[in-house]
């Protein structure tokens, strides 16, 4: 008596990915909180597998994509993820949704797994905006940051103060109500623009929203804020938080004349200047 054996070649169905950004109807416009990433490597690993047997150029990838570490990874899956996830609510929408596709498929797989390697900032910058903001709005920054910035070291200090203050910026541009154009989508890469870049003194980023802002929010009258300079100011950090201390006895000396008041020239004027 014997037993004959059959075998016949199967082909491995790839696992369902595990979703982290869209796991309901409803999605919030704007500026959001998403949780943190709780998917374990193994997870994440099947996520690529998934996308990699949809999308040729992730298949090119695949294999060096799983080896970089857990973080990096889970932030790839999450861009998968938003190109995956489609809420047309306009034709402008569905043009940053098709742009993004083909943006990162050509451009913006290979510089992610390039910045994880020598400029983990620039992911840790994708991971805030990603955290921080609405499909529309993340699909519209990557894009526009697909041009090599993620890979430019040079930068890495600006990236990890910016990254800090993601969810005030998206708080500060992304607010009200629908816009029907991409408005919001432009004041926020502009602040962004304005924080990454090689004159922008990485301290001031997170100060402005430290401590500028709440005072200013605090105070009854309106400020016109030079961002830029005040971000490329050579100011310390310390004595522009002494001025602001003294700045309610300064706006009640000069009285009538605060339509000629420069807060930013106020707060970061030295002794040379």
């Amino acid at each position: 008596m014997f037993i004959q054996k059959w075998s016949k070649a199967i082909t491995p169905t790839p696992k369902s990915p595990v979703r982290r950004l869209f796991t309901s109807g409803f999605q919030q416009m704007g500026a959001v909180q998403r949780g943190v990433d709780t998917r374990n490597y193994t997870q994440m690993q099947n996520t690529i597998d998934y996308y990699a047997e949809q999308i040729p150029e992730v298949q090119k990838f695949a294999k060096e994509i799983k080896t970089l570490n857990p973080k990096d990874l889970g932030t790839i899956c999450d861009t998968l993820e938003l190109a995956n996830y489609h809420a047309f609510l306009t034709q402008i929408e569905a043009n940053v949704d098709r742009t993004y596709a083909k943006t990162l498929k050509e451009t913006l797989l290979p510089q992610m797994i390039q910045a994880s390697k020598e400029n983990p900032a620039g992911m840790d910058l994708i991971n805030a905006i990603i955290n921080n903001t609405d499909a529309t709005t993340a699909k519209y920054a990557l894009h526009v940051m697909s041009g090599g910035v993620l890979n430019n070291k040079n930068l890495a200090h600006q990236m990890v103060a910016t990254s800090k203050v993601v969810p005030d910026i998206a708080k500060e541009t992304l607010s009200g109500g629908y816009t029907m154009d991409l408005s919001k989508q432009e004041s926020f890469m502009s602040f962004i623009k304005s924080m990454v870049n090689k004159d922008t003194v990485s301290d001031k980023i997170t100060s402005l929203f430290r401590d500028i802002v709440p005072v200013t929010e605090s105070r009854p009258e309106t400020f016109n804020i030079d961002v830029i300079g005040y971000l490329t100011s050579k100011a310390d950090v310390e004595d522009i938080r002494a001025r602001l201390k003294m700045l309610p006895k300064v706006l009640e000396g000069i009285g009538d004349k605060f339509k000629d008041f420069d807060l930013v020239k106020y707060l970061t004027k030295t002794e040379k200047s």
